[in-house]
């Protein structure tokens, strides 16, 4: 415990310093709240609309100008409802608008223009409303205030969305994947200003789209969009999930940094203007983790992550009206496990014999440039460079503790250059239609050498079995139409097609998309979504070559095609006022032309997915994924929040032995429970220092695995899951409950912040995996960690 309490006796003297205060501070602290107000459709400015702050008496408020830019000086810090109106737009509500010290608060809102002449103006109150108007079901949109809140998260956004509905958990704190509906998390693909980029996550596989934490951190990011199924024409080779996300433009008026100091590791951003006289902006953040502080907490046998990363944009705004934005994500992995040198501790659990490196490097950078056209349209184009770099040796130690018996070696890469475009037009208030093009030039290389046999009496063992080895290059391309249609006052029509077009196969995929929304009153409306969708396999699986039965290298899956799905979703939302709301969704997935094993029933949404491309595969599976999901939430108001969901659902798979089995996360009941509450605290006026308590709980239903083949193990020493029968093994059911403590110092010149985040509070320690002990031939279960806390402090200046 040492390790833990040291560090967190100087990070508390640390905030004593900083958050402490020699001088009087005034009675009310001030804030500045501006934007642009622009149409949505065209990215056109709006100029003369109005943006009232409603809860200050009296009223403030200001019009945007030529620009469409609009500000608001002297609010007193905190929480506000924000409304927008313009004359001939739907007037917007946007709840829960913060406003703190030492930073300036600054929104981007998109207007849709009245379709129908004379209609009542419709006010939309933070409904989750995703930045893709073409998205009418399955699709969730969450703040940065919303990832700081909810326990659990760590400080990654994709921990956040496990809190979402359909969203299986992970009994392993150390992994962020996103296993939506039954899926695999291979299904999700993940996006970053309007582009597919590669997996964005520290220690990630190639190929994956999930790892250990999201490569860059929630302080960047503005509204991020999170799509479950059924997701329109703009998104392809996906069929389990959409990760889009999208970083802010920095301030473009001051200068405004901020420092976040935790057990975690350092969380440094900084962002401003160019010059005092442009509206060019930079952002950029950088992080160094010390993971290895909370190692106290982590089950025993597991190798702690060392990782750092910079992420970054900058914004320029040109002289034709366009815009440039030029990004980049970049991280280095590296998570190094030593064997136990005692020798009679070697019984005691599997692996304290065992040592392995793992290292990884990825990174994406790009630029995209976006161009009005007229008064109805506008372009936007993007290039973007993505990859990963995965390199991993293991070993076992023998007892003399200097002899070596190497279990693999492997050298991963894959990197792909992309161009994309689209062109959106805006034929009427009635009818938006956009078109766009997708070209990415793919190349991979993979290789994995292994032991053959442990139990050689040759010291060190020999590395003779080539599992898989290939390199080659291909080229995919995407493209999509889609438009909206506003039928009446009512009802409401998309319609697309996603077209996909793999030259390394020949294979390609056209696939229908459709959206329809019935609006009973502002308050409540029923919506149908259906997709055809289909997603390739990485690519190093078609180029992977592994030995035959005569010792030769030989391709065995360059001609698999695409696994596909038909996504139909039923869904209907209620928002009783303008703080709650309610969601019911029902869902049915049908997949088919799944890739699965020749002669071992195994697919990857089965969960065999270690190496599953060195197997002899075809397109003979089928799967089926459907459920119902029940949402309420109300916004934060008066002090306090709550989310619950719940998901109810059975996700199966059937191989060429035409017998259906679950899927690995066939975990059947999903329930999530957030609740938050906040207090105001100090005797001065407007009360500007904040506490805030949050708490969450999860249960899910059992996950399944493949058990070992426990007689291989004893015969070679190698570990293999009995392939032949998968998914055999339940897991036990999870319940986990987190909560965070956030104390809030507004100050004038600067805001900070003390936090602690306790995940698995109940300090449970679900099962994981079997491994197998050399010492005991025997096999054992290991277990996820228990509770892990997370003490910090942040400051924004």
């Amino acid at each position: 415990m040492r390790m833990y309490i040291m560090p967190s006796l100087l990070l508390w003297s640390l905030m004593s310093l900083f958050t402490g205060s020699t001088i009087a501070q005034p009675t009310t602290v001030y804030q500045t709240l501006r934007g642009t107000i622009f149409d949505q459709a065209t990215q056109q400015p709006l100029a003369g609309a109005r943006v009232e702050i409603l809860d200050l008496k009296p009223v403030m408020g200001a019009m945007s100008d030529s620009d469409g830019e609009f500000v608001i000086e002297k609010i007193p810090v905190g929480r506000y409802q924000v409304q927008i109106s313009y004359l001939g737009y739907q007037t917007q509500r946007k709840g829960n608008v913060i406003l703190r010290s030492a930073q300036e608060t600054v929104l981007e809102i998109g207007m849709n223009e009245q379709a129908i002449e004379g209609e009542a103006v419709v006010i939309e109150a933070d409904q989750r409303q995703v930045t893709n108007e073409a998205s009418l079901v399955s699709a969730r949109s969450f703040s940065v205030e919303e990832l700081q809140r909810i326990p659990g998260g760590l400080d990654d956004p994709a921990r956040t969305a496990v809190k979402f509905p359909g969203v299986s958990p992970n009994p392993d704190a150390l992994v962020n994947e996103l296993n939506v509906r039954g899926n695999n998390s291979r299904a999700v693909i993940w996006r970053l200003e309007g582009v597919d980029i590669y997996n964005p996550n520290h220690f990630a596989l190639v190929g994956g789209s999930g790892g250990s934490v999201t490569l860059f951190s929630k302080q960047l990011l503005t509204n991020t969009d999170f799509f479950s199924g059924a997701f329109p024409a703009d998104y392809g080779n996906a069929l389990g999930g959409v990760f889009d996300a999208r970083f802010r433009n920095g301030n473009t008026r001051q200068r405004q940094h901020a420092v976040q100091l935790s057990l975690l590791g350092l969380d440094i951003s900084t962002e401003g203007p160019f010059s005092k006289s442009g509206k060019n902006s930079y952002l950029a953040n950088y992080r160094y983790s010390t993971t290895g502080l909370i190692q106290d907490f982590i089950e025993v046998g597991t190798a702690i992550p060392t990782y750092q990363d910079l992420s970054f944009k900058l914004h320029f705004q040109l002289p034709n009206a366009g815009t440039l934005n030029i990004f980049g994500i970049g991280g280095t992995s590296v998570q190094d496990f030593a064997p136990v040198m005692d020798t009679t501790r070697w019984a005691e659990a599997a692996g304290l014999d065992f040592g392995n490196r793992v290292q990884t490097t990825t990174g994406t950078v790009g630029a995209t440039y976006a161009q009005p056209v007229g008064k109805k349209s506008f372009f936007q184009t993007a290039l973007i460079g993505t990859g990963l770099r995965y390199t991993t040796g293991g070993y076992y130690l023998r007892s003399d503790l200097v002899t070596r018996d190497s279990t693999g070696k492997s050298l991963d890469y894959e990197f792909r250059l992309s161009w994309s475009s689209y062109f959106n037009h805006k034929f009427g208030p009635r009818h938006t239609h956009r078109t766009g093009l997708m070209v990415h030039g793919l190349s991979s290389q993979v290789l994995f050498v292994r032991s053959d046999n442990f139990w050689d009496d040759e010291p060190g063992g020999n590395l003779s079995d080539t599992l898989r080895v290939g390199q080659d290059e291909s080229v995919v391309v995407n493209a999509f139409s889609r438009s909206q249609f506003v039928l009446s006052s009512k009802w409401k029509l998309n319609v697309g097609v996603h077209f996909m077009y793999l030259a390394y196969t020949g294979e390609a995929s056209l696939e229908p998309r459709l959206g329809l929304r019935y609006q009973f009153n502002p308050r409540q409306s029923l919506s149908f979504g259906y997709g055809l969708h289909s997603q390739m396999e990485p690519f190093f699986a078609y180029i992977v070559q592994r030995r035959d039965a005569f010792g030769d290298l030989y391709r065995y899956n360059r001609n698999l095609g695409f696994n596909k799905a038909h996504h139909l979703v039923l869904s209907y939302r209620w928002q009783p006022s303008d703080k709650l709301r309610l969601g019911i969704e029902a869902y049915y997935q049908q997949q088919f032309n799944l890739v699965v094993g020749k002669d071992l029933p195994v697919s990857r949404v089965g969960g065999q997915d270690f190496f599953f491309e060195t197997l002899d595969l075809d397109n003979g599976g089928t799967g089926r994924n459907m459920g119902i999901e029940l949402a309420l939430e109300r916004n934060f108001s008066d002090g306090y929040y709550f989310l619950l969901n719940a998901s109810l659902f059975d996700a199966t798979y059937t191989a060429n032995d035409q017998i259906t089995r679950p899927s690995r996360f066939n975990n059947r009941l999903i329930a999530n429970g957030v609740i938050g509450k906040e207090w105001k605290l100090g005797k001065k006026r407007g009360k500007v220092n904040l506490l805030n308590l949050n708490i969450s709980g999860t249960y899910s239903g059992p996950q399944y695995y493949t058990p070992f083949n426990l007689e291989v193990a004893i015969d070679s020493g190698r570990i293999e899951t009995d392939l032949a029968n998968p998914n055999t093994g339940v897991q036990d059911p999870l319940f986990f409950l987190d909560a965070s403590v956030v104390y809030q110092r507004n100050l004038l010149k600067r805001n900070s912040q003390i936090f602690l985040q306790i995940k698995n509070v109940l300090n449970q320690r679900p099962f994981l995996r079997q491994a197998f002990n050399r010492t005991t031939r025997e096999t054992r279960d290991i277990f996820g960690s228990g509770l892990v806390p997370v003490l910090g402090w942040k400051m924004q200046f």
